[in-house]
């Protein structure tokens, strides 16, 4: 899977910002694994490359929202929760896996695998997370500063829009593994038999 990402002149562009006309929507709509699982709902994602920063917009369909996990870096998952996991540099095997629920909790780590993680602390402010939920209709946005991506990856020595890779690695979800309707859906398909997002091997390619 490949996603073109359009740039903006914004350094952080709303929820309801024009410049989101800019960008093509991708579609979270690969369903691997479907035992014990309902369809997905209709989930989709844009992405702005900005002077400072990428944003990420999310919407998802989907009803009965659940959104029990209060604390950072909790067990997202297991509430209504769509998922962006970027893998910023082609030097390092890491990647980041942004999980948010519709009360805008995040969690958040960096590691080479799903045992490999370490958990991050970051203030969640650094992320401007933006979630306006309603049943049937759920939107998110939040922002990835440039400087918190060369935090994670050193060797990213210089990274902005004019200077960055010109290919990332990344993979986007939506899951739901508590709510009445569990389901399990992506972006760019992991080719794996046991339901598992943590799977870079299988994740697609960002264009800048």
């Amino acid at each position: 899977m490949e996603y073109k990402v359009s740039k903006t002149n914004e350094i952080n562009p709303g929820i309801t910002s024009p410049e989101w006309d800019k960008a093509e929507w991708g579609y979270v709509d690969k369903e691997r694994w479907t035992d014990g699982l309902v369809p997905a709902p209709k989930t989709c994602f844009k992405l702005l490359r900005g002077p400072e920063g990428i944003s990420v917009l999310m919407h998802t369909d989907e009803k009965n929202l659940r959104s029990e996990v209060k604390e950072q870096n909790g067990e997202i998952c297991l509430d209504s929760c769509m998922e962006f996991f970027l893998k910023a540099s082609p030097w390092d095997e890491r990647y980041l896996n942004f999980e948010i629920n519709p009360d805008g909790i995040l969690h958040l780590g960096l590691g080479a695998n799903r045992f490999d993680r370490t958990p991050i602390t970051e203030d969640r402010a650094t992320f401007d997370i933006v979630s306006v939920a309603n049943d049937g209709d759920w939107t998110l946005k939040y922002y990835i500063p440039d400087s918190f991506i060369k935090k994670c990856y050193p060797n990213l020595e210089k990274l902005s829009r004019g200077n960055t890779s010109s290919v990332m690695k990344a993979n986007f979800y939506k899951c739901g593994e508590l709510t009445d309707h569990p389901h399990l859906a992506m972006w760019s398909e992991a080719e794996v038999e046991i339901g598992d997002f943590h799977v870079p091997d299988f994740f697609g390619k960002l264009v800048f």
